[in-house]
C-alpha cells in the first residue's frame, strides 16, 4: 500500500535557509564596515580556500560554492556495473547522465538546477556557506548548509489512481562540516535527512537519516585522492546498503575532472543516500566521472 505524508515539514527548510542567508550577508557587511572604521586594512586573517577542489567530493556536496556571478556547469556519467562482464564491456555499454548548473548569487550563496536520466529526475537546490574556516584557526572549521528538492519524472505505474505532482517530490537537507588540515588533507562530516512525500508501503518511513564522511588528500599540485562513505541510520528500507565511493580529482586548467568507482548508481541525493543497492564484494559497482567548468559573468 502506498502512503503519503500529510505535510512535509522538511520542505520548510528552503525558505528558512533563504532568510538566514541574507541575514548572514547583512551581518558580514556590518562587520566589514566596522573594520574599515577601525582602520584595520592590513588585517591578514582570511577564509581558508580550496578545502575541496570542486562543489562535490564524489557524489555528495563539498563545502565549496561558485563565486559571485559565476556559473558552474557539471556533466556527470555513471556507467553500468562492472560485473556485467565483457559482453557489456564491463558496464561501459550502459550509462546514465546528469547535467547541473549552479550559479553564485554571492561568494557564499548559490542556487542550482539539474536533470538526471536516472528516474528522469529534476532538481532545484540552494547552498549557503554559513561559517568559513579562517587561516589563523580562530574559526577552526567550515559549515555549509545544502537543501535540494527532487522530482521523479517517470510515468506513473498506475495511471488510474489519483496522481498529484507533490507525490513526485522528495527533499534532502544537509549540514556539511569540513576542515582543511595543512595543504594536503581535507575532511568532511555530513549528516543528512531525506524526506519522501510518497513511499511504497506503510512500513516505510517518510524521513530517512544518514551520516556521511568524506576526505581529500593531495598527491600533487593538480591531483588528489577522494573517499566518501554514507552510513544508514533510522528509517531506511532493508534493501538499501551503505554508499561507498573512491576517486581521483584532476585539475586541467579551467576544468576539474573527477574519476571514481561507487556502488551508487544515482547521482542525486535521494538516490545515493537512500537507494544504493550495489555491493563492492559482488562487483556491483559503477565506474563514472564528473567534468566541471566555470563561466565568469
Amino acid at each position: 500500500m502506498i502512503r503519503l505524508s500529510s505535510f512535509p515539514l522538511t520542505s520548510l527548510v528552503l525558505p528558512i535557509l533563504f532568510f538566514c542567508c541574507f541575514w548572514g550577508d547583512a551581518q558580514k557587511v556590518s562587520s566589514q564596515s566596522l573594520l574599515d572604521e577601525l582602520g584595520q586594512e592590513e588585517l591578514m586573517v582570511r577564509p581558508v580556500s580550496s578545502t575541496f577542489k570542486d562543489t562535490r567530493i564524489i557524489n555528495v556536496q563539498s563545502n565549496e560554492t561558485p563565486g559571485a556571478n559565476v556559473l558552474h556547469f557539471v556533466i556527470a556519467h555513471r556507467f553500468g556495473q562492472i560485473n556485467e562482464g565483457a559482453y557489456a564491456l564491463w558496464g561501459l555499454d550502459n550509462a546514465s547522465m546528469r547535467m547541473a548548473f549552479d550559479y553564485g548569487i554571492t561568494d557564499r550563496l548559490c542556487f542550482g538546477i539539474a536533470r538526471s536520466t536516472y528516474q528522469k529526475t529534476f532538481e532545484g537546490s540552494l547552498k549557503w556557506r554559513a561559517l568559513r574556516q579562517n587561516t589563523d584557526n580562530s574559526i577552526p572549521f567550515s559549515i555549509t548548509l545544502y537543501s535540494v528538492s527532487m522530482a521523479n519524472g517517470l510515468r506513473w505505474s498506475d495511471p488510474n489512481r489519483e496522481n498529484n505532482f507533490r507525490h513526485r517530490l522528495s527533499y534532502t537537507h544537509q549540514a556539511i562540516i569540513t576542515k582543511k588540515w595543512g595543504q594536503k588533507l581535507s575532511l568532511a562530516l555530513i549528516p543528512s535527512i531525506t524526506h519522501r512525500n510518497l513511499v511504497e508501503s506503510l512500513s516505510d518511513s517518510h524521513d530517512q537519516w544518514t551520516l556521511g564522511g568524506g576526505g581529500r588528500y593531495k598527491v600533487s599540485n593538480r591531483a588528489s585522492i577522494n573517499l566518501e562513505y554514507h552510513y544508514l541510520l533510522a528509517g531506511l528500507p532493508d534493501a538499501s546498503v551503505n554508499s561507498l565511493s573512491i576517486g581521483m580529482d584532476i585539475e586541467t586548467g579551467g576544468h576539474v575532472f573527477q574519476l571514481h568507482m561507487t556502488n551508487s548508481q544515482g547521482m542525486f541525493e535521494r538516490a545515493f543516500l537512500t537507494e544504493t543497492n550495489g555491493t563492492w564484494k559482488d562487483g556491483a559497482v559503477f565506474f563514472g566521472f564528473n567534468l566541471s567548468r566555470v563561466f565568469d559573468f
